[in-house]
């Protein structure tokens, strides 16, 4: 994987995650947040971390944001400086913003702003969370598009003691296994020739309403 530059700016809670799982991830990691205390905290995990007002524009500027690959603005509570900063940093010409939204209105305000990806991380994981509670044999549950979503379900009765090349799952239900979970690990792209068992999980991709006739 390559590694890339990329600045967090807001160090809440959900910033704070982000930030650490890409440092994880050996990316170049530049945190950024108006609260001494909290840079303090996160600089050990970080490649740096600096204490910046970011709805300031020489402040900002001075960040030299443009030699990086993609800013997330993960700034949450505080909607002014959230879109402030998204629009500051739109204005600089950064190559990728990436900003947290609380609402569909502060999206959509950010859509205008010309970010070019908004994020809902509080009603993305309650999707997940209503999708993999109310479906018996749902592990999991991304949704890709308003049609498409990527989940991962308990093997289905009919393909245990077979393998995908011989299971129809696209003939049958017009959907794409991509990978299989087996205690060994992630299987990515599976082993058409290998055979399910009851403890593995399956990767599914495809129309909500095929992935409805599946998990039924």
């Amino acid at each position: 994987m390559k590694q890339k530059t990329i600045a967090v700016i807001g160090l809440g809670r959900f910033g704070m995650i982000i930030a650490k799982m890409l440092a994880a991830m050996n990316h170049e990691v530049l945190g950024v947040d108006i609260n001494p205390d909290i840079v303090q905290k996160i600089s050990p995990y970080l490649t740096h971390a600096i204490v910046a007002d970011t709805t300031d524009e020489e402040a900002i500027k001075a960040l030299a944001l443009s030699q990086f690959d993609m800013v997330i603005v993960a700034i949450g509570g505080n909607i002014q400086a959230n879109l402030m900063t998204s629009m500051l940093l739109k204005e600089m010409h950064i190559s990728k913003v990436v900003a947290k939204a609380e609402n569909s209105l502060q999206g959509k305000m950010l859509q205008k702003i010309g970010v070019d990806q908004a994020i809902y991380p509080e009603y993305d994981m309650a999707l997940r969370l209503v999708q993999s509670l109310t479906r018996d044999h749902v592990m999991d549950y991304l949704q890709l598009s308003k049609n498409i979503s990527l989940i991962e379900i308990s093997m289905p009765s009919f393909l245990v003691g077979t393998c995908l090349k011989d299971s129809k799952l696209r003939e049958q239900y017009n959907l794409n296994a991509v990978g299989v979970r087996r205690s060994t690990g992630l299987d990515v792209p599976p082993d058409p020739t290998a055979i399910l068992s009851e403890e593995d999980k399956l990767l599914v991709i495809g129309n909500n309403s095929d992935l409805d006739e599946l998990t039924k």
